[in-house]
């Protein structure tokens, strides 16, 4: 009888070593996976997060000639040895008039925790007396400026063949715009568009990290639009979208203020991009939300889930 219970003790003791090896609660982030495991960029397994807020990554000036210091916030996985991860760049909404990169710092953490090196990003805002298709020029070139800052030396050891870009409303506008409008697209753009780009550095503009490289492979759209849909191209970034059928700031369709104004901004939204994505077969992901409305995103239980999903299937 002795020997069956050192037996039975002997067991137990095993039993509670291999929990503490491989039991995890299933409601909180499991153990810090430093490998490319088949968790990693799906879920949260990271418990803790590294954040560096208020990084300058470039300057420029608005189109009012103010100076404009450009800062972002950077969440990284504590202890990660993994030396080459994603990156996903994030914009604030705001109609380009407003908004702060605080806003997506939660989302920002949370693509951290699952491996991922995010970033939320401010860029210089439509100024008074402003024309809001030169704010959109004035925000792409940012973004780009924010890309090519983790791009020009890897500071934060990131991949460069996996550099995703997104946001809400007039980041996802902003996101769109770098992905589709390229140069080939300037020539059938609004004249005075084409002279504010000449103006200003181009596509790539003036607003720092000269010589990093500017190329992703993906968008994340929140409510977000683009100016024509027609001019996205064979083997340009995949996109993921999220967008309310019932939103009236950016809609899914057509703006129906275009119709009557040929030199208007952005207009066409994701209803009328996805079906071009895939007859060009571009990858492609759109969660259209019946009834939703601009900020339906804000009340999606899932989307988060969803968005970092695709972006994983995607590496």
């Amino acid at each position: 009888m002795n020997s069956f219970f050192k037996f039975l003790s002997t067991l137990l003791i095993i039993s509670g070593l291999i929990c503490i090896q491989g039991c995890n609660n299933d409601d909180e982030p499991g153990p810090i996976d430093n490998q490319l495991g088949s968790t990693r960029y799906q879920e949260l397994v990271f418990a803790s997060v590294n954040s560096s807020m208020d990084v300058v990554y470039g300057a420029n000036t608005d189109q009012n000639g103010n100076n404009i210091t450009l800062r972002m916030n950077i969440f990284e996985p504590a202890d990660d040895t993994v030396s080459s991860r994603p990156l996903i760049i994030l914009a604030h909404g705001g109609g380009f008039a407003e908004g702060d990169r605080e806003d997506f710092n939660e989302l920002a953490s949370l693509f951290a925790q699952s491996g991922y090196v995010a970033a939320t990003i401010s860029y210089r805002l439509l100024s008074d007396d402003g024309e809001l298709k030169f704010a959109v020029v004035d925000a792409v070139q940012d973004m780009k400026a924010a890309v090519r800052y983790f791009t020009i030396d890897n500071k934060h050891q990131t991949d460069p063949d996996n550099i995703f870009v997104g946001g809400f409303s007039a980041g996802a506008v902003m996101a769109c715009h770098y992905a589709y409008f390229n140069e080939e697209d300037i020539v059938n753009a609004p004249a005075t568009l084409q002279d504010y780009l000449a103006q200003n550095g181009g596509l790539s503009g003036n607003s720092g990290n000269v010589g990093g490289s500017e190329t992703i492979k993906g968008v994340i759209s929140i409510s977000g639009g683009f100016f024509d849909a027609d001019w996205i191209g064979p083997g340009e970034p995949i996109l993921y979208s999220i967008h309310g059928d019932n939103d009236t700031d950016v809609t899914c369709t057509k703006d129906p203020e275009a119709l009557t104004d040929p030199d208007g901004d952005f207009t066409e939204g994701p209803c009328i991009i996805h079906p071009i994505l895939d007859s060009l077969g571009i990858t492609n992901f759109f969660r259209k939300i019946d009834g939703g409305d601009h900020g339906v995103y804000f009340s999606c239980d899932d989307c988060d889930t969803e968005m970092r999903q695709f972006v994983f299937e995607n590496l």
